[in-house]
């Protein structure tokens, strides 16, 4: 299977640190808990791509995790982290400010479509990138509120997932590429039997009927931003009634806030590409679907904190750095996790 390594020690002093910043940009913001000691940092990075799977062993000094709102309005990342604190730990908070607590042996999710801040002492952790829908797919349904749960090292559950992680883990270098789906269904299995018991009650029939029709129109929804995307567009399109359509999209902020964000997150990319740099903002705006410049850039300020020049700037500026030494994994890794 493909597989990379980033290791801090291609660096020397507290440039490490920043090499791993640059490294793990793709899924956290980190800070170091305090500037003394930089120089001794230490962390590295052994990816596999399973398909529909990423897998990671992690080791790293410690330090600050973040994903604050604005930087989930950018990456528009909407897939469950699994991590396995196999040493170290970390305390922090999820969601709005709710606490938790990880441990040696202890297992978390995360849904990195929400908020969590966490300050961790130096580590070693086996990880899972899941995306959503495969998850959803094994869980039963869509709807799953995960984020934040910890599974105990202490835990019958807890130790169960733990030793298929183990085995797992073991087992990757042994793994053929054709072998990958059925290694990826049956973790996606064990994940759902596992945490099953940490899950809101089971959907009924219709519920269930309901989240695929969701993923439909969210779907079309991504493939054609740049068209009219009215109710009455996608409830002709679907079938369905306004306000079965506005009773789907309720949790998500609503259809109209739904389609603008991803407009808005596709955008934000178009902007930091550099292969976009002779298109003007209007132009990229219109092809988003959006029928004023004015109105576009007033949506980006509010959505991401900065103008349509800054992002296109920021991205022209993070390019050149990664021509002049990122980690080439890095750009590898980001590349996965993005496709998944």
């Amino acid at each position: 299977m493909p597989s990379t390594l980033f290791a801090t020690d291609q660096a020397a002093g507290e440039a490490r640190f920043e090499a791993w910043r640059d490294s793990i940009s793709v899924v956290f913001d980190v800070a170091p808990l305090a500037r003394e000691g930089l120089g001794g940092f230490q962390a590295s990075v052994n990816a596999s791509h399973l398909g529909d799977l990423l897998v990671g062993d992690l080791c790293f000094g410690g330090q600050q995790f973040s994903r604050a709102r604005p930087r989930l309005a950018r990456d528009g990342l909407d897939h469950y982290l699994v991590q396995w604190y196999r040493g170290g730990g970390f305390i922090g908070q999820h969601g709005d400010g709710e606490d938790m607590e990880v441990r040696p042996g202890d297992i978390t999710v995360f849904e990195l479509d929400r908020p969590l801040r966490t300050f961790a002492q130096p580590s070693r952790v086996l990880s899972l990138i899941v995306p959503r829908a495969l998850a959803d797919e094994a869980f039963g349904s869509p709807g799953t509120d995960l984020h934040g749960t910890v599974l105990r090292a202490d835990n019958p559950l807890g130790g169960l997932l733990s030793d298929h992680l183990a085995s797992l883990h073991r087992r990757l270098p042994t793994i053929a590429l054709a072998d990958a789906p059925a290694v990826v269904h049956a973790t996606t299995q064990m994940l759902a039997a596992c945490l099953r018991p940490s899950r809101r009650t089971q959907a009924e029939a219709q519920d269930a009927l309901h989240g695929v029709t969701l993923e439909r129109i969210q779907q079309h929804i991504g493939r054609h931003l740049g068209t009219p995307l009215a109710p009455d567009t996608l409830c002709g399109r679907f079938g369905i009634s306004r306000s079965l359509l506005y009773r789907l999209f309720e949790p998500l902020g609503g259809v109209a806030h739904y389609v603008q964000q991803r407009r808005l997150q596709r955008a934000y990319h178009a902007l930091a590409n550099p292969a976009n740099q002779r298109l003007r903002v209007a132009e990229i705006a219109a092809r988003m679907g959006f029928a004023s410049e004015a109105h576009f850039s007033r949506a980006f300020r509010a959505a991401f904190g900065l103008t349509p020049s800054d992002a296109r700037a920021m991205g022209t500026a993070g390019r050149a750095a990664a021509g002049t030494g990122a980690p080439a994994s890095s750009a590898e890794y980001a590349d996965w996790l993005r496709g998944l």
